[in-house]
């Protein structure tokens, strides 16, 4: 049987050659609990020494005696340690590893690993050793601890005179203080970080003839599906709080919210008070509290505890104290309710792990009138609860509220009595558009006795009428061969829309003889972007007005989305404002399956590689000019995620379903977006005779698959009539498809001014030197990359004056001057002489 993992740590402490005493007995390949770290191979020493002898030595080539490091990440550690090899990017820790900085883009890059071991030197106490953990972007601390040897020891309430801790950037404890004398943990003690750096502190506070501990350490992303890393689901962490969540009804409509204890799945800090707010948006909600796990000390309960507040407060009355390991349901009335939990000291042994639980939102239907139920019976399509007011019997409204529920169906058939007029309000909460479809309507009355009618806005005020639709007329969602038509739909300027319809019923009429159904959603304007006209789900976000960052996902899961049958194309336009750029991140996909497309990331980005001509699932970002950037489709390999463009022009995520219906939905996928200020590209006017730009320094935010696309436009305006020249050169030697550099006329007829291309520069010319025919004093110079690495160039641009131009020019003039002095002279010769021979005449007579 294979030693396990926490045999081969402990055989790492050890002489080498006790270790390879027993590697070769044995073949090793295993995998640590909670991640997905694998460790050893066959007959190897440690995590990255695959021999202890027989291999050249970096330091001497002329030796082979050094170890052999395992192919991945190995490197050796050199003349201080022969048969040893380190992670590669800490080798120079090898003999004492202790006051660390780890950066988890630096060992990517040197090690291709995003994981590691720490073990730290024996050290004799008193004494301390620290340990930055740097995950970068997007990137969580996975910490577990399988050895401690003399740090410390546990008094009943607290370590003393020694422990190990991990603490998140805010100081604040991402685990407890753990100690022991001699502590094999088995499991590890599992710690998390997830607010940027974390500092591992290994502190010895009293005399030791050896001290140490062994952990591996991991940079795991947020995105992660796989392993152990937990995330809330459907609440929001509160600002400027360490662990306090706030969890909402509308947040979690169609999924249940689930919460946990800090650091879950790994075990909780020390003195924590954490808070979860639960809201409702009705006092007819309850809300339904269930514990998936619940692992507290055992006979802890006056330290390590949840309390349950019916209110906002700890000042409200309590409802319940759950402690140790009884996971149960529990239903509480809102509003408000609020979670507390509170945890002590740690206890060893270091085996709980904290609380998992879902929220679940009621709505109580002892309180719905009872014409709801019927209603909901008699709709054929998805439907849901809606707050309806029948005044006495003898009106027939309707009121829809965003508080209540996002997006639902609605019909008029399902009223109990037949009532002329009927009013339906739907009421959004701002930022909140209203977003309505018309599936079916029937109005058979003669001369618009009959009619519906539609408002933007609270009332029904003739101002506000958008639409009027006069019987006789009729739509049905499907023609004669049960194809849906085209939609029809509306959209509120503001955050309230009304529909009136007046329906006239004869005797002999069944009440179902004039009716309306159809769909309704609610835009949350700042959280989806602009929702473009005439469009089912277009959006556009724009730098200065929307969120700095957000989330995007993909639509199609509202009532709304019914009647669409086929391909459907729903793009978010990103615009940046000047001096800004804008990122869109790929996190996940999921659903996306075709045998006729697949994926291939390159430095150009990642394209979608067609088996036929058919349409396929795609999702891809372009630029303004139609420009794919990436795409995803077919079998995509999930580790390549996430997928990152940065541009500073507009660009657009498009989500592309090739045969979507309501029974059978897209693919799913999320994303994230973020604008940023930054001048690295835009469109700038130069009017300097002289001057250089050079490329900005960019520092790639992830390692893999991250894209930029540069769009960048200058127009240099010497302004005088001189030859202008232009010089460009790079230090790089890159493809013309990666980036390029292109000098055009001006052109009045164009947006930015560019006219036919007059030089394209690449950048394995190295260097470029242009001078401009004569008076070509304005041009258009345009920079375009789409490439993982940045772009390296410097452009350089003068003016000068023609001399044998000038001095042509002034000879030209000169002797048009004497020309016209010439001919001056002439003409008053002429004149003199005919005033001469005037005189004479007169004096002749």
């Amino acid at each position: 049987m294979p030693p396990s993992p926490l045999l081969l740590m402990v055989l790492a402490i050890l002489p080498p050659l006790l270790v390879l005493l027993f590697c070769n007995a044995a073949a090793v390949s295993s995998q640590l609990a909670w991640t997905q770290i694998y460790v050893g191979s066959n007959s190897q020493v440690d995590l990255w020494t695959q021999e202890s002898q027989g291999c050249r030595c970096n330091h001497d080539l002329l030796r082979q005696d050094c170890a052999c490091c395992v192919p991945q990440g190995g490197c050796q550690c050199g003349a201080l340690a022969l048969n040893r090899c380190a992670q590669c990017g800490l080798e120079q820790h090898c003999t004492n590893m202790c006051n660390v900085t780890i950066k988890a883009d630096m060992l990517l890059a040197r090690s291709n690993s995003t994981f590691g071991q720490i073990k730290s030197p024996a050290l004799s106490g008193p004494n301390h050793c620290w340990y930055t953990l740097d995950p970068g972007y997007d990137r969580r601390v996975e910490l577990q601890v399988y050895r401690l040897v003399n740090a410390g020891h546990f008094n009943g309430s607290s370590c003393v005179s020694g422990y190990l801790e991990l603490l998140d950037s805010f100081g604040q404890g991402s685990g407890p203080r753990i100690c022991g004398q001699d502590e094999r943990l088995s499991p590890p003690v599992v710690m998390f970080a997830d607010r940027e750096s974390a500092v591992l502190n290994f502190r010895i506070e009293e005399a030791t003839s050896r001290s140490q501990f062994l952990a591996y350490f991991s940079f795991t992303s947020l995105t992660n599906v796989h392993g152990l890393a937990f995330r809330p689901k459907g609440g929001r962490r509160i600002e400027h709080t360490v662990c306090d969540w706030l969890y909402q009804d509308f947040s979690c409509n169609k999924d249940s919210c689930t919460l946990a204890s800090p650091g879950f799945p790994g075990i909780y800090g020390t003195n924590l008070y954490c808070k979860y707010h639960i809201t409702t948006s009705s006092v007819h909600t309850k809300v339904r509290l269930q514990f998936l796990t619940l692992s507290l000390p055992l006979n802890h309960c006056g330290a390590h505890y949840i309390s349950v507040y019916q209110g906002p407060t700890s000042n409200s009355p309590l409802l319940t104290t759950i402690c140790d390991k009884s996971a149960k349901d529990h239903t509480f009335p809102g509003p408000n309710v609020l979670l507390e939990f509170r945890a002590g000291a740690s206890i060893p042994p270091y085996d709980y792990t904290g609380f998992v639980a879902t929220i679940e939102f009621i709505d109580d239907e002892s309180t719905q009138p009872a014409s709801t139920a019927a209603t909901l019976e008699a709709s054929p399509y998805p439907a849901v609860a809606v707050q309806r007011n029948l005044r006495n019997d003898q009106s027939c409204e309707l009121t829809i509220k965003s508080a209540d529920i996002k997006s639902g169906h609605f019909d008029l058939r399902g009223m109990q009595n037949w009532k002329t007029n009927c009013t339906i309000r739907f009421e959004g909460r701002e930022p909140e558009i209203v977003h309505i479809s018309l599936f079916n309507y029937v109005l058979k009355a003669s001369s618009c006795q009959s009619f519906i009618e539609i408002y933007d806005g609270p009332d029904i005020r003739s101002k506000d009428k958008t639409k009027r639709l006069c019987s006789p007329v009729e739509n049905h969602a499907r023609d004669t061969n049960g194809m849906f038509r085209e939609r029809q739909m509306f959209v509120s300027s503001g955050n309230h829309m009304t529909l009136l319809v007046r329906r006239l019923m004869a005797n002999n009429q069944d009440e179902e003889t004039e009716y309306l159904d159809g769909a309704y959603s609610f835009f949350n304007v700042l959280e989806r972007g602009t929702l473009q006209p005439d469009t089912l789900c277009d959006v556009n976000y724009n730098g200065r007005s929307s969120s700095s960052r957000g989330k995007l996902k993909h639509p199609g899961t509202e009532q709304i989305f019914w009647n669409v049958e086929g391909q459907l194309r729903c793009s978010q336009n990103l615009i940046p404002a000047t001096n800004q750029s804008i990122s869109i991140k790929v996190i996940s996909l999921n659903k996306m399956s075709s045998n006729l497309c697949y994926t291939e990331c390159g430095d150009g980005g990642c394209r979608c590689v067609k088996n036929a001509s058919s349409v396929v699932d795609q999702l891809y970002v372009i630029s303004t000019n139609d420009d794919i950037l990436s795409c995803i489709c077919g079998d995509f390999q999930a580790e390549w995620l996430p997928v990152t463009v940065k541009s500073w022009s507009p660009i657009k995520l498009v989500y592309s379903v090739s045969k979507y219906s309501w029974a059978n939905k897209g693919f799913e996928y999320s994303a994230e977006y973020s604008f940023k200020d930054d001048m690295v590209c835009g469109y700038r006017v130069i009017n300097q005779h002289t001057g250089i730009l050079e490329s900005p320094i960019m520092i790639r935010e992830s390692p893999l698959n991250f894209y930029y696309h540069q769009d960048c436009t200058w127009l240099l305006d010497s302004n005088v009539e001189r030859h202008l020249t232009i010089e460009i050169g790079s230090s790089q030697s890159r493809p013309c498809s990666a980036w390029n550099i292109s000098i055009h006329e001006y052109s009045e007829r164009s947006d930015d001014k560019a006219g036919p291309i007059l030089y394209t520069f690449c950048s394995r010319e190295k260097n470029s030197t242009n001078t401009l025919p004569w008076q070509t004093n304005i041009v258009v110079i345009k920079l375009r990359a789409m490439t993982q690495t940045p772009p390296q160039y410097y452009i350089k641009w003068r003016s000068d004056v023609d001399r044998a131009r000038l001095s042509g020019s002034t000879a030209h003039t000169a002797a048009a001057s004497a020309g016209s002095l010439k001919l001056a002279n002439d003409w008053t010769i002429l004149l003199f002489t005919i005033i001469f021979l005037y005189v004479k005449q007169m004096k002749n007579s």
